[in-house]
């Protein structure tokens, strides 16, 4: 019988030490696979409890959308803030995070994910239906985008601001993520909606 995957005993070891054919080296890879995505979910975990590094992330960017007027997050005050140097789409993913916290607790998706793509995607992908609600519910929260130009960045505050296309796009991009549809389908089916609208147009 083999031996469990140990982080005692280093990979290259493990892999070595392993029958030379594809089972063996491949029921080592498979362990150590089960063991990067439990230590990754585990991180990801302790960054996403309330008041960890997501959650802080995000409070303090809506702080800072809030004190630039809810519509523009100044990118001054994003410099004073010393979050100017942190990638927009961390900041954008944070924010996304923070807002919607309370629905993701209720729905109990923390430590459930080992990235924050793959838990927004789940967020988009439960949202759905209230997104098309009839009864006009404000539940569904598409959250600012802090993608922006050189002295502000543009964010959309819930469903009352507007989205600027790198909004629309990041959302396209997790509705596409939770649905299962690639980039290219949806490329397709932008340039035939263009097409459409060009004849109606014509």
């Amino acid at each position: 019988m083999q031996q469990q995957p140990s982080k005692k005993v280093p990979f290259h070891v493990q892999l070595a030490e392993a029958n030379n054919t594809l089972e063996a080296k491949g029921l080592v890879l498979s362990r150590w696979d089960k063991s990067l995505v439990k230590t990754d979910k585990s991180r990801f975990k302790a960054l996403t409890v309330k008041d960890g590094f997501w959650f802080t992330l995000g409070e303090i960017l809506h702080k800072i959308l809030q004190e630039s007027g809810g519509q523009r997050m100044d990118s001054a005050k994003l410099k004073d803030a010393n979050l100017h140097t942190v990638a927009k789409q961390r900041r954008q993913e944070a924010l996304k995070f923070f807002q919607n916290f309370d629905f993701i607790v209720e729905n109990d998706l923390l430590g459930k994910f080992a990235s924050m793509k793959a838990l927004l995607s789940e967020v988009a992908k439960l949202q759905k239906p209230k997104a098309t609600d009839t009864e006009g519910e404000d539940k569904s929260d598409s959250g600012p985008s802090t993608e922006g130009e050189t002295q502000s960045e543009t964010v959309v505050a819930n469903k009352l601001a507007p989205m600027n296309a790198a909004d629309i796009a990041f959302e396209a991009m997790l509705r596409c993520d939770a649905n299962g549809i690639s980039f290219k389908d949806l490329l397709l089916a932008l340039q035939e909606q263009q097409s459409l609208l060009n004849q109606e147009a014509a």
